[in-house]
């Protein structure tokens, strides 16, 4: 018996006494700042920006011991890859469309760049994508009667677990280099790398109007936004999202309102013959 609770206690002071560099993430949380996030903003007039952040982790570097200089250190590396990864993009600038460098998003504790497309056309250009392409990337089916809701199936953008891995290499590289030029130690390094083992992807689908749904969405002052999260074990089992925009069927309001009219006019009619005979009677 003692040697059991000996074992136990044993257990939980090796358990509390553990490196703590964790960071679960709340599934329904868009704000989650340990995540690789793409963010899609339509505008009325016709324009898409595309933005591609990558988490600092700040806080969880500051609860481990990282001092404020440590972290700047962190986040120049960090910007100097992410600013790279803008330039390779750039490779396939064409008309209507615009880079952005690499900046601070102070919201979710993370450093991205944009891409600015004119509009839809030029980003499917930039892309090299055709509408055929984009239509059997969507699946779309309906149903309802007086309510019809639309759901469109398409694939997450961080669409498989390779993809999942380059983007984490953004933030693995910074660290390489963080730490071989600043005499890091291996222990730090890895408490650092250690963070990204549990980052989520969230898909942050945007709009200046209202109609398009989805299981996860919030407004703020400017956009309506869609969100989408994922773990790496998500991404794996089922890559696909779905939206859906719900319509009034206003023929089958229109032609029910008229049945039943007409029913009730019918009704009315018999109703009178039946009492007219009831009478003669």
């Amino acid at each position: 018996m003692k040697k059991t609770i000996c074992a136990l206690f044993l257990l939980i002071t090796i358990l509390f006494c553990m490196p703590t560099f964790s960071a679960h993430a709340t599934v329904s949380d868009p704000m989650q700042e340990n995540a690789f996030r793409i963010v899609r903003k339509g505008y009325i007039d016709g324009q898409i920006s595309l933005t591609y952040i990558f988490p600092v982790n700040s806080k969880l570097l500051k609860t481990n011991g990282f001092s404020e200089e440590e972290i700047a250190v962190y986040k120049f590396y960090l910007t100097t890859y992410v600013n790279a990864l803008a330039k390779t993009n750039a490779e396939n600038l064409c008309e209507g469309v615009e880079i952005e460098n690499c900046k601070y998003f102070t919201d979710v504790d993370g450093l991205g760049f944009s891409i600015i497309f004119e509009n839809l056309s030029a980003q499917k250009k930039f892309f090299g994508t055709s509408d055929s392409e984009s239509t059997s990337q969507n699946s779309q089916k309906s149903k309802g009667l007086f309510v019809s809701k639309t759901e469109i199936n398409t694939t997450f953008p961080v669409s498989s677990t390779k993809a999942a891995g380059d983007l984490k290499m953004v933030c693995i590289m910074a660290i390489s280099s963080w730490a071989t030029n600043n005499s890091l130690s291996k222990e730090k390094q890895e408490l650092v790398t250690l963070a990204y083992q549990d980052s989520v992807y969230i898909y942050d689908f945007a709009l200046q109007e209202k109609g398009l749904k989805s299981k996860l969405m919030y407004e703020d002052k400017n956009f309506y936004h869609n969100v989408f999260i994922k773990s790496l074990s998500d991404i794996e089992k089922d890559n696909k999202i779905t939206f859906w925009v719900t319509t009034i069927n206003t023929p089958a309001w229109y032609i029910t309102a008229i049945i039943i009219v007409v029913l009730g006019m019918v009704a009315t009619w018999i109703g009178f013959k039946v009492s007219q005979k009831k009478r003669k009677i």
